[in-house]
């Protein structure tokens, strides 16, 4: 059985979503693509406006197109329809991983903020999968992907530290594309992707004391490197084993954030390779995180 979110659990999602960011500016509104103009922005939400009762809408619309039987393109055109009419994307705000994270670990008097920093969402239509993405599936996230764990510390479980789970890039691949690859292939700027961050940093720092960020995966790192300083335009494992551990500072609308960059851990030989995990255990600690989750590193 299926399992939802509950009205109470959305209302509480929702609040936190609020407390973070008061005011949704045009800045963060055309990064998250609330006005629709992408082919494939309908992740997000804008949590100000929506209620349960669209979201809910939304759900029971899709899993009714997930039981006709259409083709990976047409169902995907059926869902972004779909979304559009509800008034609501996909998630309750940024997406499904940070409903949960904000559900799991946000309470109005912590003042620690983690980004944990993904490259982008899976296709609206994943051809392995017959059941799609819903707003109220209390089941798509960081919690419950065990591969996943080791690239999150273990702060973020015990929710000692908020977790804010983000794509660079917040939309949908297309329907039936692959889940990985560089974002170039679209003609998607990664410096415009790169000024939506700078709208959230410049959102969170008014509302946290601490910001750090963590990100996954060589995409994301090719993207920041650009951003940070004293560094070499080394590969994402050069640069681990070169300077495990080592706290970078990603330079933001004029802060400096502290930032470790991390193998994805989509790819799970990533974190069996010594060099690679000692980077991680020692960047989470010097970041004041603790261990990986679950880990029995040494």
């Amino acid at each position: 059985m299926e399992l939802l979110y509950e009205r109470g659990e959305v209302e509480q999602i929702l609040a936190a979503y609020k407390d973070i960011f008061p005011l949704i500016g045009a800045p963060l509104a055309n990064y998250w693509g609330l006005g629709r103009e992408r082919p494939w922005s309908y992740v997000t939400t804008d949590f100000h406006r929506t209620t349960y009762e669209q979201l809910k809408l939304l759900h029971d619309r899709t899993r009714v197109i997930d039981a006709m039987g259409l083709a990976t393109k047409e169902k995907g055109a059926a869902l972004r329809d779909a979304s559009s009419e509800c008034g609501v994307g996909f998630s309750m705000g940024i997406c499904p991983w940070t409903d949960h994270l904000l559900l799991k670990t946000y309470s109005p008097e912590k003042d620690s903020l983690t980004i944990l920093l993904g490259h982008d969402w899976y296709p609206i239509v994943v051809q392995s999968r017959t059941r799609s993405d819903s707003p109220l599936r209390n089941g798509d996230a960081l919690h419950y992907t065990p591969k996943y764990m080791p690239a999150a510390p273990q702060a973020i479980f015990d929710g000692s530290t908020i977790g804010l789970f983000l794509n660079l890039y917040p939309d949908y691949r297309p329907p039936g594309d692959g889940k990985c690859g560089s974002l170039r292939n679209y003609g998607i700027s990664y410096e415009e992707c790169l000024d939506g961050l700078d709208a959230i940093i410049e959102a969170v720092s008014s509302r946290f004391q601490t910001v750090r960020i963590i990100s996954w995966g060589a995409n994301v790192w090719s993207a920041m490197r650009d951003r940070v300083r004293d560094v070499a335009p080394q590969a994402l494992m050069a640069h681990a084993k070169g300077m495990p551990g080592d706290i970078l500072a990603f330079e933001s609308s004029g802060k400096e954030i502290p930032y470790l960059p991390i193998a994805h851990p989509s790819h799970p030989g990533n974190f069996y390779r010594g060099a690679h995990l000692d980077h991680v255990r020692r960047g989470f600690e010097a970041m004041g995180l603790g261990l990986p989750a679950g880990s029995t590193i040494g």
